[in-house]
């Protein structure tokens, strides 16, 4: 256990008699204000996601190998269609998500 939390911990049992107990909502504006981001911080998250972004590439284009070899049979047409809606919907909606949160930094 970090010293933080244990002193965390101590003021939260020395409270005066009737003072009400923090709330969820007080504890994470207390927190809130200690968070600080530098300019460095948001240039590494450029870098991992242009990494990441590569990765993604790979991952899309092993998924079309499959799609195209589900595709080959006509039998299995459908699971192509749902393999390549699976990743739109999963893979894709996360990656939008990613680059937008990185985006939102300051």
């Amino acid at each position: 256990m970090n010293d933080k939390y244990l002193k965390e911990s101590v003021d939260l049992l020395n409270r005066e008699f009737g003072q009400p107990l923090p709330t969820l909502k007080s504890v994470m504006e207390k927190h809130q204000a200690n968070i600080t981001e530098s300019r460095e911080d948001k240039a590494k998250a450029k870098k991992e996601l242009q990494m990441f972004v590569k990765e993604e590439a790979i991952l899309r284009k092993r998924m079309l190998k499959i799609e195209n070899i589900f595709k080959n049979d006509s039998e299995n047409n459908d699971l192509a269609k749902e393999l390549k809606k699976s990743y739109k919907n999963n893979v894709t909606t996360f990656m939008r998500e990613t680059v937008g949160l990185i985006n939102r930094m300051k």
